[in-house]
């Protein structure tokens, strides 16, 4: 019986048109030509012997030996990936991080969740420079995709066809009323009853609340007065401008010098996760990687 022979390449080119569905979004993720895409595929199909993808209008949609392989194959490819530093970690070269990386943050995250890591990592490894972009969660992930940022770490779920993403922590949010607010009046279903202060639109708070009233079959109240940033929210509240939800985390810091008070309404689910985000792309960054797993161990 002849072996069947491909390459990684192949199975990486593979899963990308898996994750996006098109071989037009896998060309523009992998910064490669339909044209070497489709050849790429069309050799995997054949050194397998095997029908990967049927096609239904634009989209592609992978066959069941096509799901079977991407199972089989996402092991083996993730340990390939992480060849190179297996093998630093045993020749006696040093793991300290040097360099250069750029990250991009959502604004809470940016403020509220990564100082403490990034502190650790820089006390650890000297020679790194980091350099941190902040912005809502929109702008965070048109900045990794258009190579401003090796890395993203957002608060919404991603948008874009063209990031591999995958969570990374998780987050609460949290409603918050002025200090002298009756906040026994305030239920679930009247929230619309109330002056509200908002994030921008494009903000992964705002996605994931307006998400959250839908799921518990609410409406989203107006809001009157919208702010790009967590902690002037929180001024604005303690100083009587409505109610707003924020990141849990930013509603704590923020209100030891501006009071207000916390509103739980059991209706509501306001847990989130928050995301990481990487070009999905096939270029060898182990720098990146490592950094990623420096910065988990520095949180954890």
């Amino acid at each position: 019986m002849t072996s069947a022979r491909f390459t990684l390449r192949q199975l990486e080119i593979f899963s990308a048109v898996v994750r996006t569905g098109q071989v037009k979004r896998a060309a523009q993720a992998l910064h490669l030509s339909q044209a070497a895409v489709s050849q790429a595929l069309t050799e995997l199909a054949d050194a397998l012997g095997l029908t990967l993808f049927e096609r239904r209008g634009r989209d592609i949609v992978p066959t069941a030996s096509a799901r079977q392989l991407l199972t089989h194959a996402a092991g083996p490819m993730a340990a390939l990936k992480q060849l190179p530093d297996r093998l630093g970690q045993h020749d006696g070269s040093s793991q300290t991080l040097t360099g250069a990386i750029v990250l991009a943050a959502s604004s809470t995250i940016a403020r509220y969740v990564l100082p403490t890591g990034l502190a650790t990592l820089r006390r650890d490894h000297p020679e790194l420079d980091i350099t941190v972009l902040s912005g809502n969660s929109a702008r965070i992930e048109a900045g990794v995709a258009d190579l401003q940022a090796d890395v993203g770490f957002i608060e919404g779920p991603a948008q874009r066809a063209d990031l591999a993403v995958h969570a990374w922590r998780t987050d609460n949010l949290q409603i918050i009323a002025p200090p002298d607010y009756p906040v026994h009046t305030i239920t679930a279903d009247d929230l619309g009853a109330h002056a509200w202060v908002a994030r921008e639109s494009g903000s992964g708070t705002r996605a994931v609340f307006e998400q959250s009233l839908a799921l518990a079959g609410l409406a989203t109240p107006r809001a009157a007065l919208v702010i790009d940033d967590s902690g002037a929210i929180v001024r604005a509240v303690a100083n009587g401008a409505g109610l707003a939800c924020v990141s849990q985390l930013a509603a704590r810091q923020a209100s030891a010098a501006n009071p207000v008070q916390f509103v739980d309404l059991p209706a509501l689910s306001l847990a989130r996760p928050l995301w990481r985000v990487r070009r999905d792309t096939l270029v060898n960054t182990p720098i990146v990687d490592r950094f990623c797993t420096a910065l988990d161990q520095a949180l954890a």
